[in-house]
């Protein structure tokens, strides 16, 4: 990143650790399930149901979070989330019964929901607006890891050390990364200070006026129709696969793998792509370009065909992020803390409601038209950034008016002068 001070990239590379560390253990649920089942009595229908869990005490936690702890520096609470949400994996690990893993999944949900939605707040206010995509695509990065590795390092894990010790592993690089982070904690009030000159410039502050809440929620709206379209196909996708192009073992991990990394690519490239393009637009191209990629599945014959449609989805899908949280974070003025957590509710809800109606569909035998339904999804998340993208144009120009205005309007002489 050209022109960032070595201890701003520095501080961005901890935060993507961070992001990694701590979605990481809802990451290896899927992978050491069976395991999970076997050493704790607990079935595999109710561990699964945790992560259901897990979604709705996020969404929860982190508008209620962001409140709370409003007047806390976000680095300070991202520290202390990291080290609780450690204790929480090892209450995960020692659970013994449905009642107390669900327990245990609360608290970590909520413990995560510390961590995240401070990461980015962070990310975004140590540097100035013209590289605040990219910034935020390095800190978001650790949950495009996180995704990417989690099944099979959880299925890993679980064979080498069992499921259990698998979360006290995670308990571990979480209070790592925490130490990391405490020790860097003595540069970050100085980065702040320096952009804040660079803010003042882009950035809304005080209250928000009418543009600005409407590029919000058509932003939380595209978040939320994303969330649904991901999840939704992501459910479901490897029967999906076996059924349209009659992919099993290996072929069908190489093909999913090809989202994986395509979405690792897409989260890095179009951070700065979004600097330069704006991120409204950027947000408009990708949340249309996944519409397509999806709907490109419902064509497919062969395993190369499918590889090409997803790779593209991962590449979009994993896209939409960097310009989605700059959208947020350069209208959010001094609400900046609530409303970034707000999106990241918004994102868990519209997964789970995704999950939920995808479910619905194949139950129903409409596995084979599911592509369908993500495209539509995905279509309407396109309008939602095109209302964001229209709206912050708007914003914009009514915030250079005001500039405008303050700088020609004539000072009032005292009275008596």
């Amino acid at each position: 990143m050209s022109g960032i001070d070595r201890r701003v990239h520095t501080t961005l590379w901890i935060l993507a650790s961070a992001v990694f560390a701590a979605t990481l253990g809802n990451m290896l649920v899927p992978g050491v399930l069976p395991t999970f089942s076997e050493e704790t009595g607990i079935s595999i229908a109710d561990v699964g149901r945790s992560n259901a869990v897990f979604g709705l005490a996020y969404a929860a936690a982190a508008p209620t979070l962001a409140i709370l702890v409003r007047r806390v520096s976000p680095y300070t609470v991202l520290i202390i989330a990291l080290a609780l949400e450690a204790v929480t994996l090892v209450g995960v690990a020692a659970a013994g019964s449905t009642e107390q893993l669900a327990a245990a999944r609360i608290a970590h949900a909520v413990a995560a929901a510390g961590v995240v939605p401070m990461c980015t707040v962070h990310a975004g206010s140590i540097v100035a607006p013209s590289l605040r995509s990219r910034a935020l695509s390095i800190s978001f990065g650790g949950m495009v890891v996180s995704s990417l590795v989690g099944a099979p390092l959880g299925n890993t894990l679980a064979g080498l050390i069992g499921a259990r010790a698998s979360f006290i592993a995670v308990a571990v690089l979480l209070v790592v990364v925490a130490l990391v982070a405490l020790r860097a904690s003595r540069w970050q009030a100085g980065l702040v200070a320096d952009a804040e000159a660079s803010h003042a410039a882009g950035t809304t502050s005080g209250a928000l006026g009418m543009w600005a809440w409407i590029t919000l929620g058509a932003v939380f709206a595209t978040a939320a129709m994303e969330g649904a379209a991901t999840s939704g196909l992501n459910t479901f996708v490897s029967p999906f696969l076996t059924d349209a192009v009659g992919a099993t073992g290996t072929p069908l991990s190489l093909l999913l793998l090809c989202y994986g990394i395509a979405g690792l690519a897409g989260n890095a490239l179009l951070g700065a792509i979004a600097d330069r393009v704006g991120p409204g637009r950027a947000l408009v191209l990708v949340a249309a370009a996944a519409a397509a990629s999806v709907a490109g599945l419902m064509i497919v014959d062969a395993a190369w065909q499918a590889a090409v449609f997803l790779l593209a989805w991962g590449f979009c899908s994993w896209a939409i992020n960097p310009p989605l949280q700059a959208l947020i974070i350069g209208h959010a003025g001094r609400h900046l803390k609530l409303l970034v957590a707000v999106n990241s509710s918004v994102i868990f809800t519209g997964s789970s409601l995704g999950a939920a109606v995808a479910a619905a569909q194949v139950d129903g035998g409409g596995l084979a038209s599911l592509p369908l339904t993500a495209a539509a999804l995905f279509a309407l998340s396109a309008v939602g950034a095109a209302v964001a993208w229209l709206a912050s144009r708007k914003a914009a120009a009514s915030l250079a008016v005001d500039a405008h205005t303050a700088d020609v309007e004539p000072s009032v002489p005292p009275p008596g002068a």
